[in-house]
């Protein structure tokens, strides 16, 4: 089942990427980001109660420094990621963006290595890796 929510988001981000090119040309970055959080907050704060997630969750995030830290910090590179790769599909487009974010899995690896020292990385996903660079190169090289 995790492919088939993988290749989804795939598909999605592919759209939204390509979406938000278009209305980076007619609002701010600022504003659209400010808008999809106003909408995911509302909506996720209602999936998460209606779940009966939301008051064990907050308990065991208020309850844990460790955890407190973990969300603080998720929520402010999500943040910053997103300004990122939107300023990148404004400067370039979200074709280039996106191929060159594609490298994110091999970060992934490495820093659940040196954060939580988890070896995520095989034989395959350091091919793989080396695969990605050398796509980026060839993109970055060809669209100077």
């Amino acid at each position: 089942m995790w492919i088939i929510f993988a290749v989804s988001a795939s598909v999605l981000w592919g759209l939204s990427y390509i979406l938000f090119e278009q209305i980076y040309k007619k609002i701010s970055v600022a504003t659209a980001l400010a808008i999809i959080c106003f909408f995911m907050f509302f909506i996720m704060l209602a999936v998460s109660y209606l779940k009966g997630a939301l008051k064990a969750d907050l308990a065991n995030v208020v309850s844990s420094k460790k955890l407190i830290w973990l969300v603080a910090g998720g929520t402010l590179t999500a943040i910053i990621a997103d300004v990122c790769i939107a300023l990148s599909i404004v400067t370039k487009n979200a074709t280039l963006a996106g191929l060159v974010e594609i490298s994110y899995p091999l970060f992934i690896a490495l820093f659940a290595y040196l954060l939580f020292k988890e070896n995520q990385l095989t034989l395959g996903t350091a091919i793989g890796g080396l695969l990605v660079f050398s796509g980026i190169a060839v993109i970055y090289y060809f669209n100077r």
